[in-house]
């Protein structure tokens, strides 16, 4: 059937998905058959709540996280690194002199939290091969390796400088870099096998007990210091032909992308989300001031779930969505220039497990974000994201069975930052408008 309509006045009445009432209204009643009607659908009813994914793959990030932070709604969070070195070159002169070992981080501009706190850095020897557990392809956030924990080889206490082009210096006791040098220029270390089997690796652990900030240092695997975190060893040679000495060093650098991890953690003790013990628990938002989070780097996620959309289908046997739009909005003073909003979020969709099934799409299958919408007005301050619901509406409508599917909100680079979002459960909000026919 086809209608030619010279003009159409569309009307919005809401219809609530939860009940069983259904109220109708006739699109261009004067023009086009009556039975065609739109409804604008914004009544569903919606479950919010926090839970945390098992772990995160921190390893072959190509970046070191390193510091601490304090967060009021998410407990304190924590981020050291462990790494294994290797050089290109096992060979000194037996000529050289030993001079000085230092370990250099290179900043990669990322930063959280307050850059002008005082932070400290120790160093301290890995005394375990760096593989992952249990014949494991990655490193966790929840990964750990042995150290030392008697003997800090380095210490540096400073206040970071993470958006410039620079790096900062750890100086290495001395006594193990003669011992590096010394089995280097005996040929008692010839090659990689020689170092790994003398010295496994590192960690860099930051002072856990202060609030300050997270800072991402470069870790590439390539032979010198260039741009790039790694330890150097610095030696002279006597030139017999000249009064000066030549000075020169070996670059103890990454060996592998994969040797390479962070170890986040946080302490939810102290928050309300402390009842949290695996992937399947849920905090009701309910039970955290209605509230509920999503944090990068621990695997905290928020969720929305919304039980009635399959209720649409009772409106009527020959309908159709015509678009979908979820919203919701930040707490406000949990953001500032520090801690800024992200400029959108990744959404992926989840079973009642928590197990994700696929990153969210549109009808058309194209990945579907959150999107951060902020008005510039003076007079309108109203910060909030939104998300093109359609093709998970659609997937829920049209399969033959409940899908029993929520959305996961989490940070595009939820595994390499530890930024965080605490969002209100009342501005949660999914209109859907629907045409039946």
């Amino acid at each position: 059937m086809r209608f030619i309509i010279i003009g159409v006045v569309w009307a919005v009445f809401l219809v609530s998905c939860a009940s069983d009432e259904t109220s109708s209204y006739s699109v261009g009643s004067d023009f086009i058959d009556s039975s065609v009607q739109l409804r604008v659908v914004d009544t569903f009813s919606i479950k919010t709540g926090t839970f945390k994914l098992d772990s995160l793959i921190t390893s072959s990030k190509s970046r070191i996280l390193l510091g601490s932070v304090e967060e009021s709604h998410l407990g304190h969070l924590t981020s050291q690194s462990y790494f294994q070195l290797v050089s290109s070159s096992y060979s000194i002169s037996s000529d050289a002199v030993y001079d000085s070992i230092g370990f250099v981080l290179h900043y990669d501009t990322y930063y959280y939290g307050d850059t002008l706190q005082l932070q400290t850095y120790k160093i301290h020897r890995v005394t375990e091969t760096v593989e992952p557990y249990e014949d494991a392809d990655y490193f966790y956030n929840t990964s750990k390796l042995d150290y030392d924990t008697t003997e800090t080889l380095g210490e540096l206490t400073f206040v970071p400088r993470p958006t410039e082009e620079d790096s900062i210096y750890i100086a290495i006791d001395d006594v193990l870099g003669k011992e590096i040098f010394d089995k280097i220029a005996d040929n008692d270390i010839n090659t990689e096998d020689d170092f790994l089997q003398y010295f496994k690796g590192m960690t860099v652990v930051p002072n856990s007990t202060v609030d300050s900030h997270v800072l991402g240092f470069s870790a590439l695997n390539y032979g010198n210091a260039e741009n790039n975190s790694s330890m150097r060893l610095y030696y002279s040679i006597d030139e017999e032909d000249e009064e000066t000495e030549d000075n020169y060093y070996i670059d103890f650098y990454i060996s592998q992308a994969a040797k390479q991890f962070n170890a986040i953690s946080s302490d939810l003790t102290t928050t309300k989300l402390n009842t949290i013990e695996d992937i399947e628990s849920i905090v009701s938002s309910e039970d955290t001031d209605d509230l509920f989070y999503a944090q990068s780097g621990t695997g905290i996620s928020a969720r929305i779930e919304i039980p009635f959309i399959r209720n649409l289908n009772q409106i009527s046997n020959t309908g159709t969505q015509l678009g979908a739009e979820l919203t919701f909005a930040p707490l406000e003073g949990t953001y500032d220039d520090n801690k800024p909003l992200e400029s959108y979020l990744v959404v992926y969709i989840v079973d009642s497990k928590n197990r994700i099934v696929s990153q969210l799409t549109t009808i058309d299958g194209s990945e579907a974000y959150a999107v951060l919408n902020q008005s510039e007005d003076e007079f309108n301050h109203e910060t909030y994201y939104s998300i093109n619901l359609g093709g998970f509406v659609e997937t829920i409508l049209s399969s033959e069975q409940n899908l029993n599917y929520a959305l996961m909100i989490q940070f595009p680079d939820y595994d390499m930052t530890v930024k965080n979002v605490v969002l209100k459960n009342e501005d949660v909000k999914l209109t859907v408008n629907y045409l039946n026919y």
